[in-house]
């Protein structure tokens, strides 16, 4: 919780054991809401529907099948929930819990654990089975009255009408109230999705934040004091109301006694919501155990284990309530943000020795919640709250896992480090590990570039399909249910393009029948013969990601999540050197065909800096699509010899040999051909009479026999051996003549470099024009920037007055005006720092060193044949 303003400065109005009690006027009262309530009490005020003209007719067999389903839903209900009754219930295991959670063993005065414990949650559990039907009995009581009237209005109208919507909303808020933290804490999480429930929904949830009202400052000056002390010891001064009050805790601006009145905030526990909390997770275990029964009787082949997926959330809202465990993880994704460099977001400090299991004292934060704040802030925030997401997800492996707007906090003023916005309550971490973070950056790079038959296999990983499920029936079922999520827009945007993939125009009858037929029957397919199941710790992972979408869809309603995470994920792929990631990246920049694709990896790197070209409408990835307004060639190559591009590099270390390989076999035939046409003296001039009888045979240097050394023997004791053969002989040595498939692989490389640097160099990496002036200048250029040797040699003062008189003799030479492509490549690499430069030197002596032993392999077959 945070307060609705700054505290620029507070009036002291009195004392409390010596404690200052400070004020900035009349507190603000709230409507008051027993969030502990057990027993029977209900809102005064009752939902009133709606009356209005406008329902549509339904025919009575409408009603009659209607009302018909019901009753069948409701019978099957009874049933379940009767068979749930007769169980012995059992707390949530913590065995496969992705919760950051504390394993000591402490217990209250009714003895209840202050930390999750299963054994002792199940004892509490036996102890008070009566209070635990009572609440049961309560739950129903508020349960079943709102569902039979949704029943009702659906039964007799086909549908529920927008004129009920205001009054469904407000007696869901209110049974949300009356039910306490838990539920309270649920409505919450949904009054941030603005693409799935309508805006008056929207409005009475949002009052959740607001309408909690706060138990006595005595009662928490009591509660602190009990924890830690005399107040005085610790504190100088307390507000005399709390600045904030929320479902479970509420909040003091204090001052601390350290000499510098330090302003903290006291996070002090509301009394008795550990035993509420624990009666409701009772609750929700038997409505989950009522929900899993109804699943497998109306969908036997669904394998998700709601019950499971229900434990996970309940054993992270209990493990909110440990104040002290929630310090420790406050610090530490502080200190891990602080070590990443992350800009723009700060977690603030814990003061770990005056926190206990109740209490918890932290910096003081000045600024306003996120859902206060105007639509383009709220977009501005929402990308820097996704890139810390994303850095806790796939980088730290632990996870704010309640990102909602009360956490979420706009700072009047930068920090001194320039932070503007603060990420606070740290109650609620995952733990999630490297096998399922590489597979979840895997299924995202499949369903950004639409690759469903590969998504398959992450699933099968991920376990949310078993290794047998039919491919040939998934896959469209897929395309359907996922493309329209990709292209963002939430629930509403959803529903938008699911009727455009089926089909379903606006006002046409026969259109919008058979689209329905069409999506009820591929429903029933997933019903029937889809056995997914969605893994527990989704739960935690599935509430956070939600959370922020829905924050990132008030400040752009077209906000598509796997489009906006693209860029984060594109830069683990260049960085990861996993073995998983490594296979993502694999899969992404080359082909089965023809190896690598160089223009996906131009698009990759453009790609990781934010500049991502799509197709379909904009809704896929373009893997193929290089920016035009993208990377230029210096930051490209900074870029890819940076630390952030380690594992691509290691990737690329043996496919860049035979690239350089097949590129200078190109060359050297191309140019071997080029020079003997160059070298060849003319044929003199026939004479008038005389003819041909004082003109010699034109020369043929192509089948003239030179003298070339070979290598006898290997390694050091290699010995030079002279043979003769001609210039082609000694060529098809040194650079044998392309395969089918190399040639097709060189021209798509040089296709791609043409797209980058241009004609020139794209005509000297085919071959063509090697004698002329401008590929002397490129040639230059790449030795003078260290791009074909070491560039020491060229450090003297001697060197560098030799190599500026030639490029200026280069220059005046090409009248012909084309393109300065050395400048570029010069400024590519003047650009690099001391490291970076030092990478590309030891790439460039490998390189070299390598290319050389295969030349040396080849002659010496030539020897031993």
């Amino acid at each position: 919780p945070i307060p609705d303003a700054g505290f620029d400065g507070m009036n002291i109005t009195g004392e409390i054991n010596g404690v200052k009690m400070t004020s900035r006027g009349s507190p603000r009262r709230k409507q008051e809401t027993n969030l502990l309530a057990d027993g029977d009490s209900s809102s005064s005020d009752q939902a009133q529907t709606e009356d209005g003209n406008g329902m549509r007719s339904k025919t009575f067999a409408d009603r009659i099948t209607n009302s018909g389903a019901v009753s069948a839903a409701a019978v099957a209900t009874a049933a379940v929930n009767a068979a749930v009754s007769m169980k012995t219930l059992t707390a949530p295991s913590v065995d496969k819990s992705y919760i950051s959670l504390d394993s000591a063993k402490e217990v209250d005065g009714e003895g209840l654990p202050l930390t999750y414990d299963k054994d002792l949650i199940e004892a509490y559990w036996a102890k008070e089975r009566g209070a635990l039907n009572q609440r049961w009995s309560y739950f129903v009581g508020k349960a079943v009255p709102f569902l039979t009237r949704l029943v009702t209005l659906f039964i007799s109208e086909g549908e529920i009408n927008e004129r009920h919507i205001p009054g469904l909303s407000r007696q869901a808020r209110e049974d949300l109230q009356d039910l306490g933290p838990t539920f309270i804490k649920a409505g919450q999480m949904m009054s941030v999705r603005p693409d799935v429930l309508p805006q008056s929904t929207l409005d009475e949830l949002t009052k959740l934040q607001d309408a909690v009202v706060p138990f006595d400052t005595e009662i928490a000056v009591k509660l602190i004091e009990e924890e830690l002390g005399p107040l005085g010891h610790f504190f100088t001064s307390i507000s005399e109301e709390p600045v904030a009050a929320a479902s479970l805790a509420q909040v003091y601006l204090a001052t601390l006694n350290d000499g510098k009145d330090t302003r903290v905030a006291i996070k002090v526990q509301r009394p008795q919501v550990l035993s509420t909390v624990s009666k409701d997770l009772y609750v929700l275990r038997r409505a989950a155990e009522v929900f899993q029964g109804l699943v497998e009787r109306f969908a036997p082949q669904q394998k998700t284990n709601y019950v499971a997926l229900l434990n996970e959330w309940a054993i992270g809202f209990y493990t909110e309530l440990d104040f002290q465990n929630e310090g420790r993880n406050q610090e530490r994704l502080r200190t891990s943000l602080i070590e990443a460099g992350v800009k723009g977001i700060v977690v603030p400090k814990v003061y770990q020795d005056m926190c206990t299991r109740r209490i918890l004292v932290s910096e003081w934060m000045d600024g306003v919640k996120l859902s206060e704040c105007e639509s383009d802030e709220i977009a501005d925030i929402t990308n820097i709250a996704q890139e810390a997401f994303l850095l806790q997800l796939f980088d730290f492996g632990f996870f704010h896992a309640d990102p909602h707007p009360g956490n979420i906090m706009k700072l009047h003023e930068p920090t001194p480090e320039g932070h503007t916005v603060a990420l606070l309550d740290c109650g609620l971490m995952a733990s999630i590990d490297s096998a399922d973070q590489d597979q979840m950056i895997s299924a995202v790079v499949h369903l950004a570039n639409k690759d469903y038959s590969s998504l398959v296999d992450d699933f099968i990983n991920l376990k949310i399909l078993p290794s047998d499920c039919d491919r040939m029936t998934i896959i469209p079922l897929m395309d359907k249910a996922l493309s329209p999520y990709v292209a963002g827009g939430g629930a509403k945007k959803y529903e938008e393009e699911l009727k455009r993939l089926y089909g379903m125009e606006e006002g046409d009858v026969s259109s919008t029948v058979g689209g329905f037929q069409s999506m009820t029957q591929d429903a029933l397919t997933v019903l029937n013969d889809v056995p997914f199941s969605i893994p527990p710790y989704f739960a935690i992972l599935g509430r956070a990601i939600v959370t922020l979408e829905g924050i990132a869809l008030t400040g752009n309603p077209n906000y598509g999540i796997i489009m906006e995470t693209y860029p984060f994920i594109a830069r683990r792929l260049l960085k990861e050197g996993r073995p998983e990631i490594q296979q993502a990246l694999q899969e992404v920049l080359f082909s089965a065909s023809t190896g690598l694709q160089l223009n996906r990896l131009f698009a990759l790197l453009n790609n990781s800096q934010g500049s991502v070209g799509t197709k379909e409408g904009a809704v896929f990835v373009d893997l193929d699509a290089v920016p035009e307004d993208g990377l230029s060639l210096a930051d490209a190559v900074k870029l890819l010899l940076s630390d952030d591009a380690e594992s691509l590099r290691a990737l690329l270390e043996s496919e860049v040999e035979n690239i350089a390989d097949i590129l200078l076999r190109q060359i050297l035939r191309k140019g071997a051909t080029e020079t003997l046409v160059a070298i060849t003296p003319p044929r003199l001039p026939s004479l008038p009479f005389i003819g041909d009888f004082l003109s010699p045979p034109r020369l043929q240097l192509e089948e003239v026999r030179l003298p070339f050394a070979l290598p006898v023997g290997e390694g050091d004791r290699a010995t030079p051996s002279i043979s003769l053969m001609t210039v082609n002989e000694f060529t098809d040595l040194v650079a044998p003549r392309l395969s089918r498939e190399e040639e097709v692989y060189a021209i798509s490389i040089v296709d791609a470099v043409e797209q980058l640097l241009g004609n020139d160099v794209a005509s000297f990496l085919r071959g063509d024009d090697l004698l002329s002036i401008k590929t002397s200048k490129i040639i230059f250029a790449s030795f003078k920037s260290g791009l074909l040797g070491n560039r020491d040699l060229l450090e003297s003062a001697n060197a560098a007055s030799v190599t500026k008189a030639l490029s200026d003799v280069l220059s005046r030479l090409d009248r012909g005006g084309s393109k300065d492509v050395g400048r570029r490549i010069t400024e590519a690499t003047t650009a690099l720092s001391l490291v970076e430069r030092r990478r590309l030197d030891d790439i460039v002596t490998e390189l070299q060193q390598r290319i050389i032993e295969r030349v040396i392999d080849r002659l010496a077959i030539k020897t031993e044949l």
